[in-house]
């Protein structure tokens, strides 16, 4: 069933790393939306009624649809416009690149949540958490040997999925960080941090209201 509203909406909050990618993969399809920016600790009821599990990022489609999960959100995006080509083939092969992001989510967000947010845990070393997560960097750091971005020449979906949360990791304690012989992650995340797009997607909006007048935006 259609819905009423003029764009799709987008329910955001700026910090949130799995929000910041959806970001990215509709600002590289050009695709406009309503954004809606939200507190987590203040979550609208309209937005609860939308996706009562109450995280973000969350998009309704024009046809009433509710993707409540970044990388839908991502492929919808890319699906509708891949005007940057996130899906081009490079080294890796679709098998590598789905156990990557796999091993991404299982294991480094995992360790990233216990290393970030020990309070949150019972009886937790948050630095043993950190240093499970070299191997994963070490082999980011590996990928970027012949080229500036993870799987080719330029920068694919796979360089926007796990750099909001690498730079998260990072930005625990930078100076331990920039202490490891990684050079070639450093330099990846710097040239994702001082791009046109980071600042675009990075670009603060008031809190979201009810009553508000919409924002329109395709964050560019």
């Amino acid at each position: 069933m259609k819905s009423n509203f003029k764009y799709p909406i987008l329910y955001t909050f700026r910090r949130c790393p799995y929000a910041m990618r959806a970001r990215f993969a509709i600002r590289s399809s050009k695709i406009m939306v309503e954004v809606r920016e939200i507190k987590l600790k203040e979550k609208p009821s309209e937005f609860l009624k939308s996706s009562p599990k109450g995280t973000v990022p969350v998009l309704i489609t024009k046809s009433g649809e509710v993707l409540e999960e970044s990388m839908d959100i991502i492929n919808w995006a890319l699906n509708i416009n891949d005007s940057h080509k996130w899906l081009a083939k490079g080294r890796l092969g679709k098998k590598e690149i789905k156990d990557l992001l796999d091993d991404f989510e299982i294991k480094f967000k995992t360790n990233l949540d216990k290393y970030k947010y020990p309070n949150r845990f019972s009886g937790v070393d948050r630095y043993l958490y950190r240093d499970k997560n070299l191997c994963f960097l070490e082999k980011l750091n590996f990928y970027l040997k012949n080229n500036n971005s993870l799987n080719c020449e330029h920068l694919t979906l796979l360089d926007y999925a796990i750099f909001p949360f690498v730079r998260q990791f990072r930005n625990v304690d930078q100076d331990w960080f920039d202490k490891l012989n990684f050079s070639l992650l450093s330099n990846w995340i710097n040239q994702i941090i001082d791009s046109e797009d980071f600042s675009s997607i990075m670009r603060k909006f008031k809190k979201w209201e009810p009553n508000d007048v919409p924002i329109y935006t395709n964050f560019e």
